[in-house]
């Protein structure tokens, strides 16, 4: 009988960094899985990190941004099956952050409108997912 290999499990946090009705998204850098495609920043947990820890540490280096921990609020988690692998997608609401986001990994970025369509694409299952909770006002 065949054995079926596990997915690889992918433990990862994404930010929500919102002004208004407008949201922060970035696109994948080029090299990484689903490159180009549009995402909340963020990234995967390092062993022992929190998702809050992580998300502190992937501001800082992806997007330039400050975080306190206790400024990042879990909103939601989405468990999402990839070619890739499962990945198991913690998204924190960030309350409060210093600096101006920027692209410091090459990648594109945008301040999405959540009340209008996005027509930024691919947008990443989980992008969407996310933003469509985001227009029920949460």
């Amino acid at each position: 009988m065949a054995q079926i290999t596990p997915k690889r499990v992918i433990r990862a946090v994404a930010a929500i960094l919102q002004n208004g009705s407008y949201v922060f998204m970035s696109s994948r850098p080029h090299g990484k899985v689903h490159a180009l495609s549009w995402e909340f920043p963020g990234g995967k947990l390092e062993s022992g990190e929190s998702p809050a820890q992580a998300l502190v540490r992937e501001l800082r280096e992806e997007i330039g941004v400050e975080v306190l921990i206790e400024d990042c609020i879990p909103l939601t988690f989405i468990a999402q099956r990839y070619d890739h692998g499962d990945v198991e997608l913690h998204v924190l609401k960030i309350t409060r952050w210093l600096g101006e986001p920027q692209a410091l990994e090459g990648q594109e970025i945008h301040w999405q409108d959540i009340t209008k369509p996005c027509y930024k694409e691919p947008l990443l299952i989980t992008t969407q997912k996310i933003l469509d909770l985001l227009a029920t006002g949460c």
